[in-house]
C-alpha cells in the first residue's frame, strides 16, 4: 500500500470538507448532533471489563466514501430488477431489493491515527421496494496510517428513510421527489493485526447518510458545490486493549 498516496488523498479530502462545510446546513447539523449522541451511547471512558492501564479510548471519526462503480450483485427477491434510473432501482411491489457483496472504498479521518486510513467495505442489504429501507450488514478492513497494521471487522444495522430532511437531489428523483434522506444506523466490531495493533479490539457505532435510494457517494451524483459533499459516515468507537487477567 502506497502510504504517501493515501496521505495526499487524506489531505485533499480535508480540503474538500472545509470548502463544502457551509453547504447542506440541515444535514450537517443532523450529522454533528448524531456524532455527539452516539459518543454518549458508548458510555464513560472507564469500563469495568478492562483492567486499569489497558488502551480504552473513545475515537471520533468521519467516513468519506470514494467515488467509483461498486462491484457485487443487486437483484429483486422476486421478479426482474429495473435499473433504467441507476439511482432508483425498481422491483415489483411486495418484493425486496437485495444487495450482496457490494464493495467500495473510503478515507476515514479520525482523531486517533490508529483508526485513520483507507477503508474497504463490503455491503449486503435487503431493502423494501417502496421506501428502500431495511437491514444491512457486511465487513470492513482499514489500512491504518499510524503503522504497519490493519483492522478487520464486521458491521450490521438498519437503513431507514427520514422524511423532512433537506435533500438537494429531490428535483432529480422521480416526481414529486422523496422529501427526505436515508440514514443507516450501524454497530461496528473489529480487531487489529500487525505492528501497534496486535491484540487491540474496537467496537462502536456509525451513522451513514445518503441522498438517493441507491446508496452511493455524493461525488457520483452532482458537483460538490451543488450537493455539499460531506462525509457519508460519522462514527464513535472505543479502542479496547488486550485483556489482562
Amino acid at each position: 500500500m502506497n502510504q504517501s498516496r493515501f496521505m495526499n488523498a487524506h489531505k485533499e479530502e480535508k480540503l474538500m470538507f472545509e470548502r463544502t462545510s457551509k453547504c447542506f446546513p440541515i444535514l450537517l447539523l443532523a450529522v454533528l448532533t448524531t456524532a455527539l449522541s452516539i459518543q454518549g451511547a458508548l458510555g464513560s471512558d472507564k469500563s469495568p471489563e478492562w483492567k486499569p492501564g489497558s488502551h480504552n479510548n473513545v475515537v471520533n471519526a468521519t467516513d468519506d466514501w470514494l467515488p467509483g462503480l461498486p462491484t457485487g450483485e443487486i437483484f429483486c427477491s422476486e421478479g426482474i430488477i429495473d435499473l433504467t434510473n441507476p439511482l432508483v432501482p425498481v422491483c415489483p411491489p411486495g418484493s425486496t431489493i437485495e444487495f450482496r457483496n457490494v464493495a467500495g472504498y473510503s478515507i476515514q479521518h479520525a482523531d486517533e491515527p490508529l483508526l485513520a486510513g483507507l477503508m474497504t467495505y463490503v455491503s449486503n442489504g435487503s431493502l423494501g421496494a417502496f421506501d428502500f429501507a431495511g437491514p444491512v450488514w457486511g465487513t470492513w478492513t482499514l489500512e491504518t496510517e499510524a503503522c504497519d497494521g490493519s483492522w478487520e471487522g464486521t458491521w450490521s444495522g438498519y437503513r431507514s428513510f427520514v422524511p423532512g430532511q433537506s435533500n438537494p437531489m429531490d428535483s432529480f428523483l422521480p416526481p414529486p421527489g422523496f422529501g427526505g434522506v436515508w440514514i443507516g444506523s450501524l454497530d461496528l466490531r473489529g480487531s487489529g493485526d500487525g505492528e501497534c495493533l496486535e491484540r487491540l479490539h474496537v467496537k462502536g457505532v456509525e451513522i451513514i447518510t445518503t441522498l438517493t435510494p441507491m446508496p452511493i457517494p455524493y461525488e457520483m451524483i452532482l458537483p460538490c458545490d451543488l450537493v455539499g459533499c460531506l462525509p457519508e459516515g460519522v462514527s464513535s468507537a472505543r479502542v479496547l486493549g488486550p485483556w489482562r487477567p
